[in-house]
């Protein structure tokens, strides 16, 4: 019987008090494993090796890490592409003895892990987008569907709001800072390539025959219902949340989340070049609605699936600063989809004069 969902887990420790209460841990959860000594020391440094489904590796990491055996073991979970043997079943009897995750998800340490990994180098990640928002933005003025999805395939646009989402949910605030960086100037490349490829366009003659700037410009849904941009980009986050947590393949989710980014980005370059303040406004306000609610679905989607902090003085510091971010992007969708509304029913102006 082969299984995908599982995880190769290897402990290395480095003495003999600790090998014997690494293994008194996993004979009392009735794991199989294999002890490997090691030759430079056998008497007391060893790798015990053994393997889980993924959704129970955090419970046996915690029991560990009860234990306080940091400073005399390393831990390294591996991710294999199967796991093959007779004991193996469908079910998970043979693990009946570890209290596991309830949505067959990943441990917290591999999610940080993953979520960071999902950030690449900034010079990469910049080009990237700006590559991907030149394309969206050929796109709209092709009125070409599949050169639109050709920019959201390469826009590499999950790993920052995904990162930013795990680093609230675990309480990690240089992780956040990063990824929070990286959204903040993936926003400014993509919008600066976007502008001066339609700019570049228009003062070189080379505009698409038939080109109707109006028609054009209404790719970005700026004119749609609000309500329904809301339910796309909060499904985009859902949906990347749990990806990331399990052991889906994410790489389409993040289609998906570009879907809901990139082609409104190209509308921002067409407008501001051809001089349409409103299609500028309302495609930005499209834009930001997007990313804001993506983050805000993704860091409740996470809390609920139990990634935040297990101890009652983490947990506190983690809750309130979850608690205040999620405030915040709440009210800026709600003031984004207002603003939004207005703008589509034409009545942006009475709105302005309510406020003022």
């Amino acid at each position: 019987m082969a299984r995908k969902d599982m995880r190769l887990v290897e402990i290395i420790t480095m003495s003999e008090s600790t090998r014997e209460t690494v293994l008194d841990v996993l004979d009392a959860n009735d794991l199989d494993y294999t002890v490997s000594d090691h030759t430079d020391d056998p008497d007391t440094s060893a790798t015990i090796s053994f393997p889980l489904p993924s959704h129970t590796v955090e419970p046996i990491q915690n029991e560990l890490a009860a234990l306080d055996l940091g400073e005399d073991m390393y831990t390294v979970v591996v991710e294999p592409e199967t796991i093959t043997s007779d004991r193996l079943g469908e079910s998970d009897d043979l693990y009946k003895q570890v209290e596991g995750l309830g949505h067959q998800g990943i441990s917290r340490s591999e999610l940080h892990s993953k979520a960071a990994d999902l950030i690449p180098d900034l010079v990469i990640y910049s080009l990237m987008t700006a590559i991907s928002a030149v394309v969206a933005t050929a796109g709209v003025m092709l009125e070409s569907t599949a050169v639109l999805v050709g920019s959201m395939v390469i826009a590499p646009l999950i790993g920052p709001p995904m990162a930013t989402s795990v680093a609230t949910v675990i309480d990690d605030q240089k992780l956040f800072a990063r990824s929070l960086k990286f959204q903040a100037i993936g926003g400014v490349v993509a919008i600066a390539s976007a502008v001066g490829f339609a700019l570049l366009i228009r003062s070189t003659q080379f505009i698409p025959t038939g080109l109707n700037v109006d028609r054009v410009l209404q790719l970005s849904n700026h004119t749609a219902p609000s309500f329904l941009l809301v339910v796309i980009a909060l499904s985009a986050g859902f949906a990347g949340a749990i990806s990331l947590s399990t052991s889906a393949t994410i790489g389409l989710v993040g289609v998906m989340i570009a879907a809901a980014v990139i082609p409104p980005l190209g509308v921002v370059g067409v407008g501001i070049a051809w001089g349409r303040p409103t299609a500028v406004l309302g495609s930005a306000a499209v834009v930001l609605l997007n990313i804001l609610s993506i983050n805000l679905a993704a860091i409740i989607c996470l809390w609920y699936l139990g990634y935040h902090p297990q101890s009652w003085s983490e947990l506190r510091k983690a809750r309130s600063t979850m608690l205040r971010r999620v405030i915040v992007l709440a009210t800026a969708v709600i003031v984004l989809a207002t603003f939004l509304a207005h703008l589509a029913t034409g009545t942006l102006a009475g709105l302005a004069g309510l406020l003022l």
